[in-house]
């Protein structure tokens, strides 16, 4: 019974975690170039249910096998790209297909598929945090005029190319970690491939998270912790009557 305990408390713990990352990925679903956490369960590793009260000096009898529940062996973030809403503002870019802008934070460089970006008093291309956006050359500086930026990243202010985005893929997504404001933060030796998706100039990507589709997995996860909540209390009170009936002396 008190293994039981502890299983169901396992199921308790997993399905709070889950609720953690669900609400998470609700707050942020207005966020553009959001991508949505995932908790990866795993089952706890199963120990061998030795027979009690065998004969001494001989092999053990084992019964079976016992597990003691699942845990939240870690986070995956999804790498779905979510649709792109067309806004018509010049500076507003969305990339089709895999790959990141660079921003210079002062954490260091980090990554985004937030590309609602605009200038700051001193023409340097920003994100909506003051952030500078980073060019294959440095800080993107645009002088005034109509700005053009074609599919490959190529900026060009009256005609004339002013800049280039550095955008960025990496070969294994795994490696970035997620940082604040739809940020990610990669190791300085993660290898990158050639960029060969499109920037859209004008466009916004939505994060990639689905309310209906989190709602559901939501209810689900308060319905299994209440499953586990409920099997406790009747492991609880199997236990007390153990205790304070079988174990009496009369």
């Amino acid at each position: 019974m008190i293994r039981g305990l502890y299983t169901a408390a396992a199921g308790m713990m997993v399905e709070a975690a889950r609720q953690e990352i669900i609400t998470h990925n609700l707050a942020n679903s207005e966020t553009h170039g959001f991508k949505k956490d995932l908790a990866v369960q795993l089952t706890q590793t199963a120990v061998p249910l030795v027979r009690a009260g065998g004969p001494t000096g001989g092999s053990r009898q084992v019964l079976g096998t016992l597990d003691w529940g699942v845990l939240v062996a870690g986070i995956h973030t999804s790498g779905e790209q979510g649709s792109l809403q067309e806004t018509g503002r010049a500076l507003d870019l969305a990339l089709s297909g895999e790959g990141f802008f660079a921003v210079e934070t002062p954490r260091g460089v980090r990554y985004t598929r937030n590309g609602a970006f605009t200038v700051d008093a001193e023409r340097f291309l920003v994100t909506e945090n003051g952030d500078r956006v980073l060019g294959t050359g440095g800080f993107i500086r645009l002088p005034e005029g109509e700005t053009v930026i074609d599919e490959a990243g190529r900026i060009y202010t009256g005609g004339i190319l002013t800049g280039q985005l550095q955008l960025t893929v990496f070969s294994e997504p795994a490696v970035l970690q997620k940082d604040r404001d739809a940020l990610f933060a990669a190791p300085e030796d993660a290898e990158t491939v050639p960029f060969d998706g499109q920037v859209r100039q004008g466009y916004l990507e939505s994060s990639n998270v689905s309310v209906a589709d989190e709602m559901v997995r939501m209810l689900v996860a308060l319905r299994a912790y209440e499953t586990n909540q409920r099997v406790i209390q009747v492991q609880n009170e199997m236990l007390g009557k153990a205790v304070n009936e079988v174990g009496a002396l009369r």
